[in-house]
């Protein structure tokens, strides 16, 4: 294990690396069917991801955008299952020329042209930080010649159906976006159609298995009872290994329907860190180590949870709590 600060280290490098996949910061959009009520999206060169439905035909969602002269309005439409449902992009703004005609029920701001890109399937792309599988069905990138408002209407004539629209070209997260991640992630699995059941079996099995591994290996080792000390430290294990079990299963579901299955290698990665984490906090633990070393390393079991999406927060939350414990004596109770 004395080899762990070099494979974070290289994990974090090859994660990190240039032609790694881009992430996009989640956001949901409320109530904006009306063009009255379009979400202002926030930064709008910043990249997002917006998951979002139609509950019936002849509905539209509505994305407003502030943009200055030169930047770029860019926004993508996707999909997380091929039911038929296949929606439009209309983007509108001053000076742009209608290209097509629009349908009556999707408003336009006075004076304002459009462009509208009509969804097409294409392949299915694998999407590794979730991870997901998605159908990608079409995207605008126009580059503005005025600062002014401009917006983003999806919509369908005929039927409803679940969607995600990308909205933005520059990657930035603020730590709380990032520590919030593996929340987020939830949702949009629940978003996709998954059942909380599924999603959370993993943690919930390694949790429950392990726990009762190690209190019976104790016993049978005449090492019981474990201190308070050292089940703290088992629980950030647990909670590593469990959110690391759940990305891996994620994955294997996204990869099994994508094409695109090279960029596999980076949910390794965010699956492996936590995994390999855990694994050493354990190893702290069950030794009882004390002194500043052996804080430092315990903290940075819960700084590298906290980069990798590991435990929920709770888990390097724990960590750091391990970190900051006195070091007084087990008293009845074993740790090594």
């Amino acid at each position: 294990m004395r080899t762990l600060p070099a494979l974070v280290m290289a994990l974090v490098l090859l994660s990190l690396a240039p032609g790694a996949t881009l992430a996009h910061s989640p956001a949901t959009p409320g109530e904006n069917e009306r063009l009255a009520s379009a979400m202002l999206v926030r930064e709008p060169t910043k990249s997002w991801a917006i998951y979002s439905e139609l509950h019936n035909g002849g509905e539209t969602r509505y994305f407003k955008l502030e943009l200055k002269s030169g930047e770029r309005l860019y926004a993508g439409v996707f999909l997380h299952s091929d039911t038929g449902f296949l929606p439009r992009i209309a983007a509108m703004g001053p000076g742009f020329e209608n290209d097509s005609n629009l349908p009556a029920f999707v408003e336009v701001p006075a004076g304002y042209g459009h462009v509208v890109i009509n969804g097409t399937l294409e392949r299915r792309e694998y999407e590794p930080f979730t991870p997901a599988s998605y159908y990608q069905i079409g995207q605008v990138d126009i580059t503005v010649n005025r600062t002014a408002t401009y917006y983003i209407a999806v919509f369908e004539p005929d039927r409803g159906g679940d969607f995600g629209i990308a909205i933005g070209y520059v990657e930035s997260f603020t730590a709380e976006e990032w520590l919030l991640i593996p929340y987020s992630v939830i949702n949009i699995h629940l978003w996709e159609g998954q059942s909380p059941a599924l999603i959370l079996a993993p943690l919930v099995l390694t949790v429950v298995i392990g726990a009762a591994t190690i209190a019976c290996w104790g016993r049978r080792r005449g090492k019981w009872p474990f201190s308070p000390r050292f089940w703290l430290g088992a629980t950030v294990t647990l909670l590593l290994i469990g959110t690391g079990a759940m990305t891996v299963l994620q994955m294997g579901l996204a990869l099994a329907v994508s094409e695109n299955q090279a960029s596999g290698v980076v949910t390794a990665i965010f699956a492996a860190v936590p995994i390999a984490l855990g694994a050493w906090a354990l190893r702290q633990a069950y030794f009882g180590r004390r002194g500043i070393k052996a804080r430092l390393w315990m903290a940075l079991v819960g700084a590298m949870g906290l980069v990798f999406w590991g435990g929920l927060v709770i888990g390097p939350a724990l960590a750091f709590a391990y970190a900051l414990l006195p070091d007084g004596k087990s008293g009845r109770y074993h740790t090594n």
